[in-house]
C-alpha cells in the first residue's frame, strides 16, 4: 500500500517510478565540496598566516560539520524515497523519511544555520571594541537567531502528540499536532530577517568611519558578503509558501530541500570570504587595494578600529584615496628622485643652522607634470637656541 492514494486513472509503481531525488543527491553532494573550498584557506589563514585561530573560526567549523551531516540526511531520505510520488512509495519507507526529516533533518539545518550566523556576528564584534551601540546591535541579533532556531531544531519534541503522529498517521487512538504550516512560515520569516539584519549591520558600523566614498563602499561589500545568504533564504521561503498546498510531500518537498542545503553551504561560503583578505594578500598581492590599517583589522582583534587615510605606497601607484578613477602618474620616478633631492638639500641646510631640537616638517615636491604633491616624512631639523641676555 502506498503512502497516498493515487489520482484517478494513475496506477502505483512500486518498482521503477519516476523521482527526482537524484536532484536532491547532487546538490547534497556539490555544494558541501564547494563550501569547503572556501573553508580550508579560511582554516590555512588562521592556522598558518595569522597563527591565531578567533571564536569565528571555531564557530564555522561545527556549522560546517553540521552542514554535511544535513547533507548526508538528505542523500539518505532520497535513497529512501524522497523525490518519489506518495503513491509510489510503500508507506513503511515513507514513515521511515519523515521521521528521519523531521528529526535528524530539521535540528541539522537549524543548527548549523546558528552556528553560520553566530559565526559571522562574532566576525563583526572584532571591528567595533569601542561602539558599544553597535555592539548591543550583534548581540540582540544573536539572540534572535538563538531564540528561534533552538525551538526549530527541537521541533519533534512538541510539534505532535504523541510524537510518532507526525509520520504514523495509522497510529492507534491517533493524536493532535500544532498548526505545523504556521510554525514552519514563522521561522522561515524569522530566518530571513535575521539575514537582512547581518546584510545590513556593516553599515551602521562604517557609518562613523572617515574615508572616501568608494573605499567604503568597497570595504562594505566585503563585509556584507556574510549577509548575502538572504537571496537564498528568500528563495527557499517562497517555495515553502507555494508548496504548502501541495499534498504530494515526498514530491514537492525535495526542491526545498534543495534550497535547505544551497542557503547552508552559500552561507558557509560568504561567511569565509571577509576572512580570505589575510589569503589573498599572501598569495595574490594586488587583488585588493584597500588601506593596511583595514587589512589589519581583518586579522586582528587589538586596538580600535580605524582606517589609514593616507595613501597606500606601491611600486605603481595607481589609485587613491579621492578617486577610484584616477590617472597613473607618469612621473613618479622623476617625483621620486626630486624628493630625495629636496630631502638631502634640506637635512644639509639644517646642520648648517645649527638646529638642535626634533619636529615634523612637510617637503612640497613637484611632480613631473607641475602638480605639487604634499608628502609628510619625518624629516629632522633643529631650532635656534635663544640665549637670553
Amino acid at each position: 500500500m502506498g503512502a497516498a492514494p493515487p489520482p484517478e486513472g494513475v496506477t502505483p509503481n512500486f518498482v521503477n517510478p519516476d523521482s527526482t531525488g537524484y536532484q536532491l543527491i547532487i546538490v547534497a553532494v556539490v555544494f558541501p565540496v564547494l563550501a569547503l573550498c572556501f573553508l580550508i584557506p579560511r582554516l590555512y589563514t588562521a592556522s598558518c598566516i595569522i597563527k591565531k585561530w578567533h571564536a569565528d573560526d571555531y564557530l564555522i567549523v561545527v556549522g560546517f560539520l553540521f552542514a554535511v551531516s544535513n547533507s548526508t540526511i538528505c542523500i539518505t531520505q532520497a535513497h529512501m524515497g524522497m523525490g518519489k510520488h506518495m503513491w509510489d512509495i510503500p508507506f513503511p519507507d515513507f514513515q521511515k523519511v519523515m521521521k528521519l526529516g523531521m528529526i535528524g533533518g530539521a535540528f541539522t539545518y537549524n543548527i548549523t544555520t546558528l552556528f553560520i550566523k553566530v559565526s559571522i556576528l562574532s566576525f563583526f564584534l572584532r571591528f567595533s571594541l569601542v561602539d558599544h551601540k553597535f555592539r548591543f546591535a550583534v548581540y540582540v541579533v544573536i539572540f534572535l537567531a538563538v531564540g528561534y532556531t533552538i525551538p526549530n531544531a527541537f521541533l519533534f519534541l512538541y510539534i505532535c502528540r504523541p510524537m510518532e503522529y507526525y509520520w504514523d498517521w495509522l497510529l492507534p487512538g491517533g493524536g493532535t499536532c500544532i498548526n505545523q504550516q504556521a510554525a514552519f512560515d514563522s521561522a522561515n520569516i524569522l530566518n530571513m530577517a535575521t539575514d537582512f539584519l547581518i546584510l545590513l549591520l556593516p553599515i551602521w558600523m562604517l557609518r562613523p568611519i572617515r574615508a572616501s566614498l568608494f573605499k567604503k563602499i568597497g570595504i562594505c561589500l566585503i563585509l556584507m558578503t556574510g549577509g548575502f545568504v538572504c537571496a537564498v533564504s528568500t528563495m527557499r521561503m517562497v517555495t515553502a509558501f507555494t508548496g504548502a498546498s501541495n499534498q504530494d510531500i515526498s514530491r514537492h518537498y525535495v526542491t526545498n530541500l534543495i534550497w535547505c542545503i544551497v542557503e547552508q553551504d552559500v552561507g558557509l561560503i560568504c561567511a569565509c570570504l571577509p576572512s580570505l583578505r589575510a589569503f589573498t594578500k599572501r598569495f595574490f598581492p594586488n587583488l585588493f587595494i584597500f588601506s593596511p590599517a583595514f587589512e589589519e583589522r581583518l586579522t586582528s582583534t587589538i586596538g580600535p578600529f580605524s582606517i589609514s587615510l593616507r595613501p597606500r605606497q606601491r611600486q605603481d601607484p595607481a589609485l587613491d584615496d579621492e578617486s577610484a578613477l584616477a590617472v597613473p602618474d607618469e612621473g613618479a620616478g622623476q617625483r621620486s628622485w626630486w624628493q630625495k633631492k629636496a630631502q638631502e638639500e634640506n637635512e644639509e641646510n639644517a646642520q648648517s643652522k645649527g638646529l638642535d631640537d626634533l619636529e615634523h616638517v612637510e617637503v612640497k615636491v613637484k611632480s613631473a607634470d607641475g602638480e605639487e604633491d604634499l608628502e609628510k616624512g619625518k624629516e629632522t631639523r633643529y631650532k635656534r637656541r635663544t640665549v637670553k641676555a
